[in-house]
């Protein structure tokens, strides 16, 4: 059967109770029902798989909170992983993730599970991990800049019975329109790629914006002087400026010093200030060469590192690619030897090769491709921070080098004229010329001093420029993707309503509404469901349209690939509210034709006391028939 992404599957879940299994049972694809009498465990299992896969709980039933830890090993996209999370009654607990299924998982060692925490922060958060593992964007929205978590994705996977029958989601603490709005549109197929990256750019540019200006606000603040403007082309024309005055007072003394030689003035020369200019050349220059290297050196690393990311997005892009390549391999039949062209003959091996005959697990590949996406995603953002750190000190060391080139040139034209025409004991008019160009001198020098801030302001004048296109044309791209995320979400809605009616209308005759079913719209934010513009029915009549609705959004995303919904399932009410036995194994069959007939393999997991008898079969049910004397945990006592 085809897959379409994301696409989550539990295949075995475990319970442990002081170092022994309580529950121990293996799911299959498709529609999988959970049985037994009432209070006999069936919800507890639920509440345990939604826990498992990073739901937030807390109140725990009595039962539950005796046992210390659930495993569950769930298909992440066709790919094996196994989640383990401690049962506790303190909320935000951790996740550890093994990348292979349980069996393998016992032969591991610790160092191979890795640890993820309930928020992010230093480390990611185990919403991120799975995320990742199923190609979901990490949708952000702006305006309280909180992230979707795993959990609230859940929040329309799993119908249970302590949930408002009225409501689309399982209610939280702290819920708002906001949140429920933008799930709802991601599982319906928004968000995509290009519009997520532009969102979050958008925020990060603006930010380096702020910053940017803010940094030049304060560094105009700090070395204006006289209202002059501290541009690149002020700091060129005052510079040349001083050296005009200065080469002019300098040919004065040169003029000066020829006259006062050939007059055969008795004065020694001072080699003095010779000497030491040159000494402050040479420690410049040392200086200079010392930056450049460091600069080149750190060029050199930003280069190495960028090809190093565009080979990690490579292998990442190759990666997700492997599972269509794998499955198609397993399907690969040879009719003659690609080399010899000789007949093979066929063989009954169970999972070989139809070349070699040899043995091979496809689980085993695809779990390792899940360890080196998690691997080389890790090591790309790590490269990414480098990236960043790498450019802020290549910046650092461009303006001190700026400075040091500046000073460097003043300090030669001071050597050159030292040489040329070197102090003496001059009379009073030569002491002046050489007062004078004392002080162009240091006004030269002041502004070699300035030649870093103005080299920093002409950066930050470029980065905001350069951030203000690029912000322009992120802005752009995100008004285009919004108009086709509202298209997907519009076509998306439209999808699940129509499948919404099929079920009204194959319910049994108890609602006249629904038989006359003939437009249903719902709405994310305001959490509500209405059939032709009614929302008040019966109790039974309000789970079965809940039902029908989160049924519904599976079965559309199993159709149509353009979905972001994971095509699971979790439901604990098919019997709730007074539903009667006929109604509910009506519905049953329903959810087993439609799981049959989808276009991409899903999973529902239900539980019930009144199953379908037809569908009381070991190809559906999941375990045993549950009683009140036989209950789903098996602890010691019992």
């Amino acid at each position: 059967m085809t897959m379409f992404k994301p696409n989550i599957r539990v295949e075995r879940l475990q319970v442990a109770a002081r170092g022994a299994l309580v529950y121990d049972e293996r799911f299959h694809a498709g529609l999988n029902i959970i049985r037994g009498e009432n209070s006999s465990g069936k919800s507890t299992l639920m509440d345990f798989i939604f826990y498992g896969l990073g739901g937030d709980l807390s109140d725990w039933r009595e039962s539950a909170i005796r046992c210390d830890a659930v495993i569950l090993q769930v298909a992440l996209n066709g790919r094996s992983a196994t989640f383990s999370r401690d049962i506790s009654d303190q909320v935000g607990r951790p996740m550890r993730i093994f990348l292979g299924t349980i069996e393998e998982s016992l032969a591991a060692g610790q160092e191979e599970w890795q640890v993820y925490p309930y928020a992010r922060g230093a480390k990611d958060s185990f919403s991120q991990a799975i995320f990742r593992f199923l190609g979901l964007p990490e949708v952000q929205y702006a305006e309280t800049e909180t992230k979707i978590t795993i959990n609230q994705v859940l929040r329309l996977l799993y119908a249970d019975q302590l949930s408002p029958v009225e409501k689309l989601f399982r209610p939280q603490r702290f819920d708002d329109a906001i949140t429920r709005q933008t799930v709802g549109e991601l599982l319906c197929g928004a968000f995509s790629a290009k519009y997520y990256n532009a969102q979050i750019r958008v925020g990060q540019a603006n930010k380096e914006f702020d910053i940017a200006e803010a940094q030049m606000k304060a560094l105009i603040r700090s070395h204006s002087r006289d209202g002059n403007p501290l541009t690149v082309e002020w700091f060129e024309a005052e510079t040349a400026s001083y050296n005009d005055q200065l080469e002019d007072t300098n040919n004065q003394i040169a003029e000066l010093e020829e006259r006062i030689f050939h007059s055969q003035f008795e004065d020694r020369l001072s080699l003095n200030d010779q000497e030491e200019t040159y000494r402050n050349i040479v420690t410049l220059q040392a200086r200079i060469a010392r930056l450049q290297e460091e600069i080149d050196s750190l060029e050199l690393e930003r280069a190495d590192s960028l090809q190093f990311i565009n080979a990690l997005d490579e292998k990442l892009t190759q990666l997700n690619q492997s599972d269509a390549v794998i499955d198609e391999f397993k399907t690969l039949e040879y009719e003659f030897c690609p080399a010899c062209l000789a007949p093979i003959d066929k063989h009954d091996v169970e999972g070989a090769c139809g070349l070699c005959k040899m043995a091979y697990d496809p689980r085993e590949t695809k779990a390792r491709s899940l360890k080196f996406i998690n691997e080389f995603a890790r090591q790309r953002q790590e490269s990414l921070e480098l990236q960043e750190e790498r450019s802020t000190e290549i910046e650092r060391l461009r303006e001190d080098l700026a400075t040091s080139r500046a000073l460097w040139e003043q300090a030669s034209r001071h050597y050159q004229v030292a040489v040329r025409s070197p102090t003496t004991e001059l009379r009073l008019r030569l002491r002046e010329l050489n007062r004078s160009a004392g002080y162009l001198q240091r006004k030269i020098e002041d502004l070699a001093g300035k030649a870093g801030i103005v080299e920093q302001l002409a950066t930050l004048s470029k980065t905001m420029e350069r951030l203000r296109i690029e912000i322009s044309g992120l802005k752009s791209t995100i008004e285009g993707e919004k108009a086709s995320n509202a298209t997907q979400v519009a076509r998306a809605k439209t999808a699940i309503a129509d499948i919404v009616v099929k079920f009204l209308k194959s319910d049994l005759a108890r609602q006249n509404t629904f038989q006359n079913a003939e437009t249903v719209t719902f709405e994310f934010d305001a959490d509500r469901i209405a059939v032709n513009g009614d929302s008040f029915f019966s109790a039974s009549s309000m789970v079965y349209l809940k039902n029908s609705f989160l049924a519904a959004f599976c079965f559309a995303a199993a159709q149509d690939a353009s979905f972001n919904h994971p095509r699971f399932l979790l439901m604990d009410t098919v019997e709730d509210k007074g539903m009667e036995p006929l109604r509910s194994q009506n519905f049953q069959k329903l959810l087993f034709e439609y799981s049959r007939r989808a276009v991409s393999e899903n999973q529902i997991i239900i539980a019930t006391s009144m199953i379908a008898p037809e569908l009381d079969v070991p190809e559906v049910t999941v375990g045993d028939f549950y009683t009140h004397d036989r209950r789903t945990l098996t602890f010691e006592s019992q």
